[in-house]
Order: structure tokens, then C-alpha cells, then sequence
């Protein structure tokens, strides 16, 4: 440096830097921020899935979730025991008590829906759900996971900062968030759809075009319009190959752009799980992954749609209000008291206190959805201090790596009188001959779900032969309360039919066989 240098240059090029790593932050803190008109379309969503959820199982209270139905408390009791004192559905058998309990998830999914108290309301809807899953494990499926790890992420997002009771109380609302809550809630969907990619790459259907046809030729998962999706072979070759693109692109799609462009790709993958339920019966899953895709739409779709609503129904609310929800919520109240008290920099580090608590409960979220859907998807083992079950919710392999290329559907046959007779019971065929539609033979995919562990009772490690006992035990009083006689003995058969996915496969191709589940007497 000459002595009439005096750092001038050194400064200027240390600005500049500051001023490049200023500008990709903002970049990237663009990518991660979320209009709150889809924070608040998101917990709206999941509100209703709730809802949708209950209601569905409501159907079926008796069967899933009483001392009556095919999983009674002693099953509870000696299957999985790690689930075992998790479920507060699980105090009792009786129908009461499930009624009582579906009926407080619902109103606290409703609060919840509309945001009031949203993360309280939002906790106590995760736990009952929760509660509900451990009670009856064996009808659960992707779906029903994705549902709790979505409601545990939201907890981390600012849910309630518009359409809510909340922001109605609190008076004021920001219009765009950027965070590491939004930033979990965005990083979820996208690690369902790149982990799934990967596991479909193992296979050898999916990135062949093939594994939509197969998808579409087990009888037991297709309905509606994937009965007649077959017949366009060329089309579902088409339709395979620009899934596994949205999945494997899932970061570059959605992620990357920003603004309009963000929104028309997750339009488009809305539109495909649309599709999927129009298709296939997967449960809840294309519900639950359309409303995690809402809060990838930005805000030229929301002043779109402002258009045509004038004058929300929101705006009118406060007029609504009991006078006593208008006031603010009890821990803004007594923060505000200890300020006016003299006590504010207790009053702003409480908040600050939050504020940090929240930012790296969402980070960690980040690290967790991250590192575990990274180890499903290849062949990373995690530390052994955190390998553990109840934290590797990251699994997400519907349909990989390959489609099944086989289904199964079932009969029960019991002896009255020395006379064998097809049940007639939910869940199964009332004959011996293929059903017509093998998936109209379940009311919901509940009963395939639990017909699929009764199956593997006693030969899967992870199946105990308890679930198939007390299946038969259930079995046995639903013929003896249809036939007014108990049978002297039960059979459930397992009809297997294989997919014909190729040609040179000779006989086996096509071929159909039947095995024997269960044989027990129905007596005692």
C-alpha cells in the first residue's frame, strides 16, 4: 500500500461484498416468505381435513374404536406397545366415551378452522389426533402422518395472523412473513415429493412410464375415473412420466420461483392430486397434500380472488363478536399490565424470549424434516442417539419403489349347523367369485388398511396374531347377530389376483390363488 493510500479501497470492496450478501439473503429470504391470506388458508385447511377426518371415522366408530369392533381394548393392550398409554380414547371401550371425544375434536377443529387461539387450539387438535391414531394404528396410513406432522409444522407458522379471531383481537395484521415457521411449512411438501422421487428411482416402473398402467390395474386401490383411464394406454404412459417430473422437480417448481409463477406451479400440482383422488383411493392423502401446497400461493392469486369478494365476511366479524372474544387474548393482556406497571423490559424480553424460541423450534424442524427424509431415501444412517421411531415420521413411499403388481380381496365363511355360508361383512366379498369392483368391497380404505395387518398377523414381526383374534372374535358376533345363531367355526380367506404386467411371465401372469387367513372356532 503507498502512503497516499489511506483503505478507501479496501472499505469500497468490503461494501460491496456486504451489499452481494445482502442481496442473495434477500433472495433467499424471498423463496422461504408466505403471504399471510395463505397462512390462513393453510390452517383453514387443515381445519377442515380435521373435520373431513372425523366424520369418516365417525362413520365407523363402533368397528375401529370400541370394545365391540375388530380392535378392542385387549388388543390395544398387547399389539404395539408403542403406543401403549398414548391414547386417551384408549380409557375405555365403550361407544360414549369415543362420541364424547370425536365430538371435543370437532368443536376444537372448528376453533381451531377459525383461528381462535389458533396455536392452543391447533396443539389440542395435534394431541387429540394423536391420541386417536395410537388408539387403532392398524387403519392408519401416509396420509394420516401427513396430517400430524402438517399440524405440528403449522404450530411453528404465524397461523393466526389473518381471516381469525386472533388477528380480530390483536387488531393489526402483517401481510407477508418470512420465517423459519414459513420456512418448515414450505420445506414439508417439497421433502415428501423429492424423497418419494428418490424411492421411485429404485424401482424400475416409474422412470420406465410404466407404473401408472400397473397403478391402474389393481382393482383393489382404482376407482371412479382410473377405471377408465386403462383404455388410453398412451395417455397413462404420459400421465407417469409428468408425475415423477413434478415430484422430482418438487424443488424447482416451487420452490425457486416466486410471485405468479409460484403460484401456477402449485395450481398445477393441486390439479394433480385432484386427479389422484379421482382415481385412486389413498385415504386422506390428496386432500392433505393440497392444502400443504397453499401456502405456496403468492400474493397477486389472493388480490385476484379480492376481486370478486368486495368486502370479506371477516371485515364484518368484530361486529359478531361476543364482547368478551373482542378483548384481547390473557397473555397480551398481562404483558400490556406489567409495561403500564413499570416492568417493560420484562414485558419485552418475555416477548423477544418468544420470539427466539420459535425461530429455532423452526429451524430444527427444517434439520429434522430434512435429515430423516434424507435417511429414508438413501442410504445416510442417523446417529443412534436420535434413531428413533416416534421421530422418523419422514417416510413417504406411496407406490414406490414399483406399484404392487398384485391385490388381494377376502371372504369369510362360517359353519352354521354344519352348513358353510359366505358372511356378508364389511370389508370383504359376499361370495366366492371375483367382485365385479374388488374396491367397492371396503366401505372406506380403513377396512383394506386392517384387513392387510389381519393378513400378516403372527407371520410380520410387527403384526402380532392378536390382531387377527380379535378380528375372527368380531367376525364371529357380526354373523351371529345377522343369522341368529353363533357359528361353530370361522374362515377368512385372502384371494390374491396378479397384475399381468408382462407378457413373458407365462402362467404366473394374470394368475389368481387363494390362501387361509384365519380358522378358529366361535365358541367362549
Amino acid at each position: 500500500m503507498s502512503e497516499l493510500d489511506d483503505g478507501t479501497g479496501e472499505r469500497v470492496a468490503g461494501d460491496r461484498l456486504v451489499r452481494a450478501l445482502l442481496a442473495v439473503w434477500a433472495r433467499i429470504r424471498a423463496r422461504f416468505a408466505v403471504d399471510t391470506r395463505s397462512l390462513a388458508a393453510f390452517r383453514i385447511g387443515l381445519g377442515v381435513t380435521l373435520l373431513v377426518d372425523l366424520l369418516g371415522r365417525g362413520r365407523h366408530i363402533r368397528t375401529f374404536y370400541t370394545d365391540s369392533g375388530v380392535y378392542p381394548l385387549a388388543a390395544y393392550e398387547s399389539t404395539y406397545p408403542q403406543y401403549t398409554g398414548l391414547s386417551i380414547h384408549a380409557l375405555s371401550g365403550e361407544v360414549w366415551l369415543q362420541q364424547l371425544l370425536f365430538s371435543i375434536a370437532g368443536i376444537v377443529a372448528v376453533a381451531f378452522a377459525v383461528g381462535y387461539r389458533s396455536r392452543l387450539t391447533g396443539a389440542a387438535s395435534l394431541g387429540l389426533l394423536l391420541s386417536l391414531h395410537a388408539r387403532t394404528p392398524t387403519v392408519l396410513n401416509g396420509g394420516d402422518r401427513l396430517l400430524a406432522v402438517l399440524l405440528l409444522v403449522a404450530l411453528l407458522a404465524p397461523i393466526g395472523e389473518r381471516w381469525s379471531v386472533d388477528a380480530l383481537r390483536r387488531g393489526s395484521a402483517r401481510r407477508r412473513i418470512a420465517s423459519f415457521g414459513t420456512a418448515a411449512v414450505l420445506c414439508q411438501p417439497l421433502v415428501v415429493f423429492a424423497t418419494n422421487a428418490a424411492l421411485k428411482h429404485r424401482g424400475d416402473r416409474w422412470y420406465a412410464g410404466e407404473a401408472l398402467g400397473i397403478a391402474l390395474e389393481n382393482d383393489l386401490m382404482t376407482v371412479g375415473l382410473g377405471n377408465h383411464l386403462a383404455d388410453y394406454p398412451t395417455l397413462v404412459t404420459g400421465l407417469t412420466y409428468a408425475w415423477v417430473t413434478l415430484l422430482a422437480g418438487s424443488v424447482l417448481f416451487l420452490l425457486v420461483p416466486v410471485g405468479r409463477l409460484r403460484t401456477a406451479a402449485a395450481l398445477g400440482y393441486m390439479g394433480a392430486f385432484v386427479g389422484m383422488a379421482l382415481t385412486m383411493t389413498v385415504g386422506l392423502f390428496p386432500l392433505v397434500l393440497t392444502v400443504a401446497l397453499l401456502p405456496f400461493l403468492a400474493a397477486p392469486f389472493w388480490d385476484r380472488v379480492a376481486r370478486y369478494v368486495p368486502r370479506s365476511w371477516l371485515d364484518r366479524l368484530p361486529i359478531a363478536l361476543p364482547r368478551r372474544l373482542g378483548r384481547p387474548p390473557l397473555e397480551r393482556r398481562l404483558l400490556a399490565a406489567a409495561e403500564t406497571r413499570g416492568y417493560g423490559e420484562f414485558a419485552a424480553s418475555t416477548r423477544a424470549a418468544a420470539r427466539s424460541l420459535l425461530a429455532v423450534a423452526g429451524a430444527l424442524a427444517v434439520v429434522w424434516m430434512v435429515a430423516y427424509g434424507a435417511a429414508d431415501a438413501t442410504a445416510f444412517e442417523l446417529p443412534e442417539p436420535v434413531d428413533d421411531d416416534r421421530l422418523d415420521q419422514q417416510r413417504w413411499g406411496l407406490y414406490a419403489p414399483d406399484p404392487s403388481t398384485g391385490y388381494s380381496w377376502y371372504v369369510v365363511e362360517a359353519d352354521l349347523g354344519g352348513e358353510a355360508v359366505v358372511a356378508d361383512l364389511p370389508g370383504t366379498a359376499d361370495s366366492f367369485d371375483r367382485p365385479p369392483d374388488v374396491a367397492a368391497t371396503h366401505p372406506t380404505f380403513r377396512y383394506r388398511k386392517h384387513m392387510a395387518q389381519v393378513r400378516s398377523a403372527g407371520e410380520d414381526a410387527d403384526t402380532p396374531e392378536t390382531v387377527a383374534v380379535a378380528y375372527a372374535a368380531w367376525a364371529c358376533r357380526q354373523v351371529a347377530a345377522a343369522r341368529g345363531e353363533t357359528p361353530t367355526e370361522l374362515t377368512v380367506y385372502q384371494h390374491y389376483q396378479q397384475i399381468p404386467v408382462d407378457s413373458s411371465a407365462g402362467d404366473a401372469a394374470g394368475a389368481q390363488h387363494r390362501d387361509l387367513v384365519i380358522e378358529r372356532g366361535c365358541g367362549g
